[in-house]
């Protein structure tokens, strides 16, 4: 490493991770190619560990300097949620000052004509799952525990006239861990790994055990910690009932590869039942997990894949997003049902929890679900509205339908009926996604008084349940 130097403007003294990198990086990173933009890796595990990058701007550079930014626009510099510069060299080992001039962005001056290289660390975010839930965050990454999602929106700094250079990542992890891209492969120790979009790219990293299973249309990818809570084969035998199911109703195509990474949670919050999931990319599932029950994963691993498949076919207008909302919650919990996973015991505990939840979010104080989708931003009451009375609502008109159609069609098929009809990323209003409905009855009255108002359901919960049955059985 360079020798000690004076910091100047937003670059810190960073003794610890400097010998982080020093220790084990090998050789100046090598190039993909001529021009190449490559990110180095290194994770120090443990409670207290850290996620460190090196990057090297390969010439031709500017002698006059050059302007780094992070992608991640509402962080400042000094709050704990950008990357900290630690310092800026020449290939040479030249130190060179780096200086913040605002918001995200850093100048480095003076220039390295024959290549400059970045030392930075990535915050640890005091969010265990995912920082981009913080109030006006925009953060992605995740350090927690034993796994490390990275997502380049924020992991990864570009340099002002060089984002369409090509760029490569190489990983320098501890013993036992792996990189997995995001919808990709496993990172093969010390691969040079090429990104066309470091803003799009994303990695997983951890001590993962990889497993790889058959699903209808394509594989199932499952990535486990070293003591997964459950059997790798009831986790795999889950989803692919799950999936099953979903292609036996038509919902849809599915990803022809899907990734499940488990994670458990660190230290004592392991003792948490408590289950954090994130869908990173285009068909990787992420959770969190302590000592839930493996009916406890089931629902979060359904309600996640109902999530990832309607944002893969659809993209619902702001008036309509209470059907995905409510979809989301309400499906998983009916496909479960469906394939022997929930008892008729295990629905009643279910659905009476959605019953008294959407219950106390309805009624004229409360917006429609149409209007709670259409504020911007969304208030207290429109979250609340989408959160808890949509599934309620999910609910009250699968029982609608089934009635209608004498316990010949459900909400799946209301589901399966839009992603025939319309084409992949169709924006469906709310008008669009009740159409279907006139196939099996005229629902007007209902959709009056549930979507376009806020009329409160009916009184008796254990009258709905047993109607809903009783066209289950049929």
């Amino acid at each position: 490493m360079p020798r000690p130097r004076r910091r100047t403007g937003a670059t810190l003294v960073a003794t610890a991770m400097l010998g982080v990198l020093a220790l084990g990086a090998g050789p100046v990173l090598a190039q993909h190619q001529p021009g190449t933009t490559t990110y180095e890796i290194h994770v120090t595990p443990g409670p207290t560990g850290s996620v460190d990058v090196r990057v090297r701007f390969a010439p031709p550079l500017a002698t006059a300097g050059m302007v780094l930014y992070f992608s991640h626009p509402q962080a400042e510099a000094g709050d704990g949620r950008m990357p900290v510069i630690v310092e800026a060299r020449t290939a040479d080992g030249n130190p060179l000052s780096v200086e913040a001039t605002g918001g995200n962005r850093f100048r480095v001056s003076p220039g390295g004509s024959n290549g400059v290289t970045v030392d930075y660390r990535l915050p640890r975010p005091p969010s265990l799952w995912d920082p981009s839930t913080w109030p006006g965050a925009g953060l992605h990454s995740v350090h927690s525990g034993d796994l490390v999602y990275l997502s380049g929106k924020d992991a990864f700094v570009l340099a002002d006239g060089l984002e369409n250079r090509p760029a490569a990542v190489i990983f320098r992890l501890p013993d036992g861990w792996r990189a997995v891209r995001v919808d990709g492969d496993v990172v093969a120790p010390d691969q040079t790994v090429p990104v066309e979009d470091v803003q799009a790219s994303a990695f997983l990293l951890g001590p993962f055990h990889v497993a790889r299973y058959p699903v209808p249309g394509g594989e199932l990818t499952l990535l486990l910690p070293p003591k997964p809570p459950y059997e790798p084969g009831q986790l795999a035998w889950s989803l692919q009932a799950l999936l099953d199911q979903i292609s036996r109703h038509g919902l849809g195509a599915q990803p022809p590869r899907l990734t499940f990474a488990l994670a458990r949670y660190p230290g004592a919050l392991q003792l948490n039942p408590f289950i954090a999931s994130k869908i990173a990319g285009k068909a990787t599932i992420v959770h969190w997990i302590g000592t839930g029950s493996l009916t406890w994963w089931r629902k979060h691993a359904a309600r996640d894949i109902v999530a990832l498949l309607l944002h893969r076919q659809f993209r619902f207008a702001p008036d309509a997003s209470w059907f995905s909302a409510g979809l989301q919650a309400y499906a998983g919990l009916l496909l479960l049902f469906e394939t022997g996973f929930l008892t008729v015991d295990d629905m009643y505990q279910s659905l009476r929890a959605i019953y008294s939840t959407g219950l106390h979010y309805s009624g004229p104080a409360w917006p429609s679900l149409v209007l709670a989708g259409m504020e911007v931003p969304p208030g207290h009451a429109s979250q609340r509205v989408l959160e808890f009375r949509a599934p309620l609502v999910m609910w009250l008109l699968d029982i609608a339908i089934r009635a209608a159609s004498k316990g010949q069609a459900s909400v799946l098929d209301l589901w399966a009926r839009l992603a025939q009809t319309n084409a992949p990323a169709s924006t469906l209003h709310t008008a669009a996604v009740l159409a279907p409905l006139a196939e099996w009855a005229d629902l007007a009255g209902f959709a009056q008084d549930f979507i376009y108002s806020s009329r409160l359901p009916p009184a008796d919960f254990d009258q709905l349940f047993q109607q809903w049955i009783d066209w289950n059985s049929r």
